[in-house]
C-alpha cells in the first residue's frame, strides 16, 4: 500500500519497520496473545548476561573516572576490583533467588525481610570494598560511593532499556 502513495506521503524507514514488526507479531501470536509477553520476558532474561558483560568494563570506567587523581591505579586495577565485586554480587543473587523460591514454596514471610537486608548488604559491601581497596577516608569514600552507585544505576537502566529494545526487535 505504501508503494501506491506519493514519495512524500510514505512512511519513514523506521515506521515501516515498526509496522512490519507489529504485523508479524500479530500474525504469529494471534491465537495466544499472552505468549508474546512470555517470549519477550524469556528474550530479556537470556540477554541479561550480555548486559552484565557489557556493564563490567563500563563500571570499571566509572571507577577510573571517580578515582582519576589516584595515579597508582590503572584501568586493569579497577577491572579486577569490578570482577571481585561482580562475583560477590552473583553469589549474593544466587542466595537471594534461593531464599525467594524457599519463601514462595514454604510461605516463610520473614524471608522477604532477609532478602531486603541482603540487597542493602550489597551496597554496604561495595562501600567497604571501595574503602579498603582505594584506602581513602570514610567521608571521601562515602561521597565517591554515592557517585558510583548513582552513575552505575543510570548505566544499568540504560543498558536494560537497550536490552529490552533489542529483545523487542528480535522477537
Amino acid at each position: 500500500m505504501q508503494e501506491l502513495l506519493p514519495a512524500g506521503d510514505r512512511d519513514s524507514w523506521i515506521k515501516s519497520r515498526f509496522t512490519r514488526k507489529v504485523l508479524d507479531i500479530n500474525s504469529r501470536y494471534w491465537e495466544n496473545p499472552d505468549e508474546v509477553v512470555n517470549e519477550f520476558g524469556h528474550s530479556i532474561l537470556h540477554r541479561l548476561p550480555y548486559m552484565l558483560l557489557i556493564s563490567l568494563p563500563l563500571f570499571a570506567f566509572i571507577l577510573k573516572l571517580v578515582y582519576w587523581r589516584r595515579k597508582r591505579f590503572y584501568f586493569a586495577d579497577h577491572g579486577v576490583f569490578t570482577i571481585h565485586l561482580y562475583v560477590f554480587t552473583f553469589l549474593q543473587l544466587i542466595l537471594i533467588f534461593t531464599l525467594n523460591e524457599l519463601s514462595n514454596i514454604r510461605g516463610f514471610g520473614f524471608l522477604g525481610f532477609v532478602i531486603g537486608l541482603m540487597f542493602f548488604a550489597l551496597l554496604a559491601y561495595l562501600y567497604m570494598a571501595m574503602k579498603n581497596f582505594y584506602g581513602q577516608g570514610w567521608f571521601k569514600t562515602f561521597l565517591k560511593w554515592v557517585l558510583v552507585v548513582f552513575t552505575s544505576g543510570i548505566m544499568m537502566i540504560v543498558l536494560f532499556l537497550l536490552i529490552m529494545f533489542f529483545s523487542a526487535v528480535t522477537l
